[in-house]
């Protein structure tokens, strides 16, 4: 296959290194390695307990916490283009919403409708106990229509 010393390859200086193919093969072992790890974290469905009580417990996946924010934002006016992604801490998690604005909505009024909005649906209607609020990120503005 390729001829390799390894009683010399500790005392190695960088040129030395680049020179051999066992490095070449090393580089793209590991560049493999680390892309199957990056997909297999990004592939996981990590589910997010919603509430349990003695008849069982129920989750919701992320993808349903991200449509659930879609859902919400549509009827209200001067949102555009929602996104979210959310914030473990143990348990608990809160929602980072990034959103596109009109240049003349009044951001306060429209945080609060949205923030008011999204809590209701998930503490009042669903259940939620480990919802700990949301943050509203501003990712652009859009224009006039």
């Amino acid at each position: 296959m390729f001829n390799f010393d390894w009683h010399t390859f500790l005392h190695w200086e960088f040129s030395d290194a680049i020179g051999n193919s066992a490095y070449w093969y090393a580089l793209a072992v590991l560049a493999v390695l680390c892309s199957l790890l990056f997909l297999i974290r990004k592939l996981r469905k990590e589910l997010i307990p919603v509430f349990s009580d003695e008849e069982g417990n129920v989750q919701i996946t992320p993808h349903a916490l991200h449509e659930l924010v879609k859902k919400s934002c549509e009827d209200i006016p001067g949102i555009f283009s929602p996104s979210t992604s959310i914030k473990r801490k143990g348990k608990n998690f809160r929602l980072d919403i990034r959103i596109r604005i009109k240049q003349d909505c009044n951001i306060k009024n429209t945080r609060k409708v949205l923030r008011d909005r999204i809590e209701a649906v998930m503490i009042e209607n669903l259940s939620f106990t480990n919802f700990e609020g949301l943050d509203i990120i501003i990712k652009g503005f859009q224009g006039a229509d």
